[in-house]
């Protein structure tokens, strides 16, 4: 089995590609053989097989292959949003296309009309459910190939069995074609296609201006830094946030990519308040930024801790307390979905520039900070600043 992991993780296209032309043609050698019917012909009729297995080939193992990767990105994991989202997807798009192509392929290489009847098959559902649940990625087209075997079968009976039956009539009964038949199918087959596609046939409605001034998304999608330590990090999220079913990942893969402004520094101090809060004993605390010392602080708990940096007073101390000191590809190893951490983050706004911002300084009721040379008795202290010197504003 291992030898065969291998084989597939190395070589999925080809495997998984002719493992399922394989699959195709072997339903229709087992039809022909167990099923097949009043009218079958003696033997296997191997062009029969051939041409199944060109039509297998051709569009359904490679359009299975690509269309299981493509689900797969567009709907990760195996929760059950993201099965019930596969399942309702491939039911709408791929399980029309794929049984219209069975048999318009067929009819395409027979030179013949085939007449497609309503054909619809209730089992595909749950096994769309356990295929996405269950079957790794790397396997699945052949898992798909699998359960097409049995799907097949029917297909190619129920298809052979109709070509017989006709053929039956027709030389039983050869008096009954006349020339008026496709005549009067081709006007039917017209008319019907008219008030299909008057159905679809859109109206004239008149333009609509939209403002595009405003469509522009401001959000980075990869850090500005060219740190090669935190790419190889953001790298390692980006694919855990991919493949784990966890929104964990995908908010440290979202602060790898602020900006310094936005991963503001936080204190020893700081952290020990927060992981003093019920529940948080014995967690890591998570950090996506820097943690730093503060000397106010004399005892210092155990701590296990996962930052970016850690400043060396802070590292020794902590250390010095029996706590300790992750990095997040040792966090990615740990806990790769995120289970018994605590994000943490410091202060957004505890920049001094954030006191000169809001109302103008001096108006009532504004302690926003004014941008001044110095402070003392000759600055912001004149009329119109104190209620003592003619007015306040």
């Amino acid at each position: 089995m291992r030898r065969v992991w291998a084989v597939f993780r190395a070589h999925p296209y080809v495997v998984n590609v002719l493992g399922y032309t394989t699959l195709f043609a072997s339903a229709d050698v087992i039809q022909q053989s167990v099923l097949g019917g009043e009218h079958a012909r003696p033997g296997i009729d191997w062009c029969q097989t051939a041409r199944v297995a060109t039509v297998g080939f051709c569009f359904h193992a490679n359009f299975n292959y690509f269309w299981l990767r493509a689900l797969e990105r567009a709907l990760p994991g195996g929760g059950i949003r993201a099965v019930t989202g596969k399942v309702a997807v491939d039911q709408m798009v791929a399980a029309p296309l794929t049984i219209s192509a069975f048999y318009i392929g067929l009819s395409l290489l027979e030179n013949k009309d085939d007449v497609f009847e309503d054909w619809r098959q209730k089992f595909w559902t749950s096994y769309k459910a356990v295929n996405f649940t269950l079957v790794p990625p790397v396997a699945r087209t052949v898992f798909l190939g699998g359960i097409a075997l049995t799907f097949t079968i029917f297909l190619c009976h129920l298809r052979q069995q109709s070509l017989c039956t006709t053929r039956g009539a027709v030389i039983k009964s050869p008096s009954s074609v006349t020339n008026q038949g496709p005549e009067i199918s081709a006007q039917g087959l017209s008319r019907d296609l008219g008030s299909s596609f008057s159905l679809f046939r859109p109206e004239p409605k008149m333009g609509v201006d939209i403002r595009h001034n405003k469509d522009r998304k401001v959000h980075r999608k990869e850090p500005k830094s060219q740190d090669i330590y935190l790419r190889l990090l953001v790298k390692l999220y980006r694919f855990l946030a991919r493949r784990c079913n966890a929104p964990f990942n995908k908010v440290i893969l979202r602060r790898l990519f602020m900006s310094r402004t936005n991963r503001p520094p936080i204190s020893i101090s700081r952290l020990i308040r927060k992981m003093k809060m019920p529940g948080r004993e014995n967690r890591i605390a998570v950090v996506v930024g820097s943690v730093t010392d503060d000397v106010r602080i004399q005892d210092i708990p155990k701590l296990k801790i996962c930052a970016l940096r850690v400043t060396d007073g802070a590292r020794r101390r902590i250390l010095k307390a029996g706590g300790q000191v992750m990095t997040f590809d040792q966090l990615a190893l740990a806990s790769p979905k995120g289970q018994g951490t605590v994000l943490l983050s410091g202060p957004r706004k505890g920049r001094e520039v954030y006191r000169h911002f809001g109302k103008a300084p001096g108006t009532p009721h504004s302690h926003t900070k004014p941008y001044i040379r110095s402070k003392g008795r000759k600055f912001e202290k004149a009329r119109g600043r104190r209620a003592s010197r003619g007015y306040k504003n």
